[in-house]
C-alpha cells in the first residue's frame, strides 16, 4: 500500500525515530490506515501524491492501526483514517476522513515553511521597533507574491486593525479561504474588526456615561459603551455594561445586549475566564 520513495512504514520500534526526530526537523504528516479501510484506500493516492509534489518540505509516514495498536491507542486513533501532522515532536493539527485533494493541500498549507515566513519575522521586528506602517507595506507586497497564504493575511489584518483600520483588516480578511475564516482565531479577529467599526470615531467613553446617568434606558449608548470598554480592554466593564441590556431591556434591545455579549465571547474566546463567568450570567438573564 506505500510507496517507499515517498512514504515510510512505521512501527512502534521506530516511531520515535521516524516520526518524533524527524518533526523537528520537517513536520511529519502521519497516516493511520488499515487494509480494510476503503476510505484509507481512496485517501493514500491523494497523499502520495502531495509527497511527491512538495518532496522536501514535510516526511509522509504511514501506520497500519492493525499492526501497531499501542500507537493508534497512544494518540487517541478512533476512525479511520486519521491524519496526524507532527511537529517539533508533537500533534500540531489533524484531521479524520478520506478529504479531497484541494482540503489536503489547505491543511497542508497552513503548517508548511514558505519564503513568506521570512517576511513574516521581518514584519513582527518592525513593528517590535514602533514601526507598523512599514510592516504593513512589506506583507502587502509579500502578498503580491503569494496572495492566498493564510499566515500573511491574517497578520496583515491584525497590523492594519491596530493601525487604526478596521476597514483594510475586514478586506484582507475577505481574501482569505472561506475554511480558513471558520477557525477560532479568524473568528475572534473578525469580531474585534465588527466592534472597532461599531465604535466609530467620534464616540467617547465619558460622553456615553454622560447619556447613561441622565437616561438608563439608553441601551445604545450602553452597547456603545460597551464596545469601547472592551476595546479599551475593560472587559468585565464591556461585558458588565452588555448584561444590564439583557436585564433591564424590552425583547428587541435584550437581543441587541445579548449579540453584544456572544460578539465579545467570540473575539475572547471560550476559555477565557470573562466568558466563562458571563455565559453563565447571561443564562440566568435569560431564564
Amino acid at each position: 500500500m506505500t510507496d517507499d520513495s515517498l512514504s515510510i512504514d512505521v512501527t512502534q520500534d521506530t516511531f520515535a525515530v521516524e516520526v518524533i526526530d524527524r518533526s523537528r526537523d520537517l513536520p511529519v504528516l502521519v497516516d493511520f490506515w488499515a487494509e480494510w479501510c476503503n476510505p484509507c484506500k481512496m485517501l493514500a493516492p491523494i497523499l502520495a501524491k502531495l509527497a511527491d509534489e512538495l518532496a522536501g518540505k514535510f516526511h509522509l509516514a504511514k501506520v497500519d492501526t492493525d499492526r501497531e495498536q499501542q500507537i493508534a491507542a497512544q494518540y487517541g486513533v478512533r476512525s479511520l483514517p486519521t491524519v496526524k501532522l507532527f511537529k517539533d515532536g508533537e500533534v500540531s493539527d489533524e484531521f479524520i476522513g478520506a478529504l479531497p485533494e484541494k482540503a489536503i493541500r489547505e491543511f497542508l498549507e497552513r503548517h508548511l515553511d514558505r519564503p513568506a515566513d521570512e517576511t513574516l519575522k521581518q514584519a513582527a521586528e518592525l513593528v517590535d521597533q514602533d514601526n507598523r506602517s512599514e510592516a504593513i507595506t512589506l506583507l502587502q507586497q509579500a502578498l503580491i507574491d503569494d496572495p492566498n497564504y493564510d499566515k500573511l493575511q491574517f497578520k496583515l489584518a491584525s497590523y492594519q486593525l491596530d493601525d487604526g483600520d478596521p476597514a483594510g483588516a475586514r478586506t484582507t480578511l475577505k481574501t482569505m479561504a472561506q475554511s480558513r475564516r471558520q477557525d477560532a482565531d479568524c473568528k475572534a479577529l473578525l469580531a474585534t474588526i465588527e466592534m472597532n467599526e461599531l465604535a466609530g470615531s467620534e464616540l467617547d467613553i465619558e460622553s456615553l456615561r454622560i447619556q447613561i446617568a441622565s437616561a438608563p434606558e439608553n441601551y445604545e449608548a450602553r452597547r456603545q459603551l460597551s464596545t469601547l470598554l472592551f476595546l479599551e480592554a475593560d472587559i468585565d466593564g464591556a461585558m458588565s455594561e452588555a448584561l444590564e441590556i439583557v436585564k433591564i431591556g424590552r425583547e428587541k434591545d435584550r437581543d441587541s445586549g445579548r449579540e453584544a455579549l456572544l460578539k465579545i465571547f467570540e473575539a475572547l474566546g471560550n476559555s477565557n475566564e470573562h466568558v466563562v463567568r458571563y455565559r453563565r450570567l447571561l443564562a440566568q438573564a435569560l431564564n
